[in-house]
């Protein structure tokens, strides 16, 4: 049994065993990366469909479009997002994973966690969070 707590599902380069092709994806867990193969695209997709749904991943494209740029900050930029279903107008703070030093990204995990649970009017409200492989997506 894996814990799946920060880990994400990628579809990788098709390859080739004994000369028969396989389908492949891996499973990025925080310290390491697992590939695993398939006979068919329709086993990997359904494979990724399910991990993806037991891990909660939602792609922010599913829930807001993502407009033009507003700003920059310290680790990416501020892009308007406009929620799809209600039309709510929110900023979308875009942070690099990449830029990020192990304090950084923990102090970034802190802040969105106080964030979750402040509700007040002169503090920023946080809607949604996602988060993929290289980036995080925080809409304010």
């Amino acid at each position: 049994m894996h814990n799946l707590t920060g880990v994400f599902v990628q579809r990788e380069p098709d390859d080739y065993i004994e000369k028969v092709k396989m389908f492949c994806f891996s499973v990025i867990y925080p310290n390491k990366k697992r590939i695993y193969l398939g006979e068919s695209e329709e086993e990997i997709l359904t494979w990724i469909s399910k991990i993806q749904n037991a891990i909660g991943y939602t792609d922010i494209s599913d829930i807001y479009d993502v407009k033009e740029k507003l700003g920059n900050g310290k680790f990416g930029l501020v892009k308007l997002g406009i929620h799809k279903e209600t039309g709510q107008k929110v900023a979308i703070k875009i942070l690099a994973k990449k830029d990020m030093q192990v304090m950084d990204m923990e102090m970034v995990k802190t802040e969105i966690e106080i964030l979750k649970i402040c509700q007040h009017p002169n503090i920023i409200r946080i809607y949604d969070i996602f988060e993929n492989l290289d980036l995080i997506f925080i809409s304010k």
